[in-house]
């Protein structure tokens, strides 16, 4: 069995997942909860942009809009936030079928694409239920996500 490595954007790897976290976490802080979702990690992986960003705008997915259904469904919180926010039980399942696209397509290491991957095969969290309202197809998603990552970078 391989091992699957995350992406360590700041040190020397490409992949960004790394980043992701920590936007999804600076995104739960802006909203004022304790912790991340898959909403705080889908507006990671908006936020992160690249490859994947461009084709997320393509499917009308932006920042701006994203943030707003968020808004919606789990609105602001009005706690302390620590340092160090946990994920969600449904954020830390998106993470394992994260891994287990990457190891499907053969991969060894985690990038945001495989995080997305995840997030639609998951389904159910906050993420899916904004993707779901918002009328995006996951198998056309998902189609243009594969055909990204068999893209040369």
């Amino acid at each position: 069995m391989k091992k699957v490595a995350t992406g360590q954007a700041d040190e020397g790897d490409n992949n960004g997942t790394s980043s992701v976290f920590r936007l999804a976490q600076d995104e739960a802080r802006r909203m004022g909860h304790n912790f991340v979702g898959t909403d705080q990690v889908l507006l990671g992986l908006i936020r992160k942009g690249g490859r994947l960003g461009s084709v997320l705008e393509k499917f009308g997915i932006t920042l701006s809009w994203a943030r707003g259904e968020v808004e919606k469904i789990t609105g602001h919180g009005s706690g302390f936030v620590a340092l160090e926010i946990p994920f969600t039980p449904r954020a830390k399942r998106v993470l394992e079928l994260s891994f287990s696209e990457a190891r499907d397509l053969g991969h060894n290491f985690i990038a945001p694409e495989h995080l997305m991957l995840g997030i639609l095969r998951e389904g159910d969290g906050v993420a899916g239920r904004i993707l779901k309202e918002g009328g995006i197809n996951p198998a056309r998603l998902r189609a243009a996500i594969l055909a990204l990552l068999d893209e040369p970078k």
